[in-house]
């Protein structure tokens, strides 16, 4: 999570715990809706959070293993290919496919070339076997193939739904501000003159700024620190210091 969705998850967690802690005291208002609200928020916020941190990991192990298996199909059978048809294979037609592709190709596009280079090396597998090559070199450059589409699209899934994590959780930050305006108004009305509780309150619901900006990925179920930090209150009217 980035700090200032932490800093409202955190602001959410203290706001629910005060009003279980001091419930005797909020007399006169009805909390039920809110309360049902704020727990609503703090469970989505949970999950999001969860699946952001899992979604993360695993688009890194894939991007991970795609990059062993393209440097392992390169070495292994990709670059003995070309070698050979550098040598042996230049007026062919499919010359240019059974050439190595571009360094800066990855992903997508890097398996599109190996594809394209087994073709191609489908049409001149004996040429390629007389040269040196294993007797199995095809299947095996069409199973390293397959195996890299795999990792693509298990990469590429894992950060779609990545995104939709942190979308989730940009959206149940905005709604956790808008629950604790909500219960900021309920919380005062009741507690009008028991100044002692009000000031307890207000460093309950306080959205605390962190020092320095920049972003932070504390878990959900961290509160975030608060010492050394500038709170500021969700019904004032200074803003966060960084856009919601």
């Amino acid at each position: 999570m980035r700090w200032i969705e932490n800093a409202v998850f955190g602001a959410l967690q203290r706001a629910k715990r005060f009003v279980v802690e001091n419930l005797a005291a909020l007399t006169g208002v009805d909390l039920t809706a809110v309360i049902k609200r704020l727990d609503d928020v703090l469970a989505s916020f949970t999950t999001h959070a969860v699946e952001q941190n899992a979604t993360d990991r695993d688009t890194k192990g894939e991007s991970a293993k795609l990059q062993q298996l393209s440097v392992q199909l390169s070495t292994d059978v990709m670059q003995p290919i070309a070698e050979i048809a550098r040598r042996n294979l230049r007026t062919t037609p499919e010359f240019k496919a059974l050439q190595m592709p571009k360094r800066r190709l990855g992903g997508p596009a890097f398996v599109a070339s190996a594809r394209g280079m087994a073709e191609a090396a489908a049409i001149h597998k004996d040429t390629l076997i007389e040269r040196g090559l294993p007797t199995d070199f095809l299947e095996k450059f069409q199973t390293g193939v397959s195996q890299l589409e795999t990792a693509v699209s298990n990469r590429d899934s894992s950060r779609t739904q990545r995104m939709g994590a942190t979308k989730g959780l940009t959206f149940q930050q905005q709604e956790g501000r808008s629950v604790l305006k909500v219960l900021d108004a309920l919380v005062r009305r009741a507690l009008r003159g028991n100044e002692a509780l009000l000031a307890t309150w207000a460093g309950a619901r306080a959205i605390h700024r962190r020092p320095g900006g920049g972003n932070a990925s504390t878990p959900p179920s961290t509160s975030p620190t608060t010492s050394n930090t500038t709170a500021t209150t969700v019904s004032g009217t200074t803003p966060p210091t960084a856009a919601a």
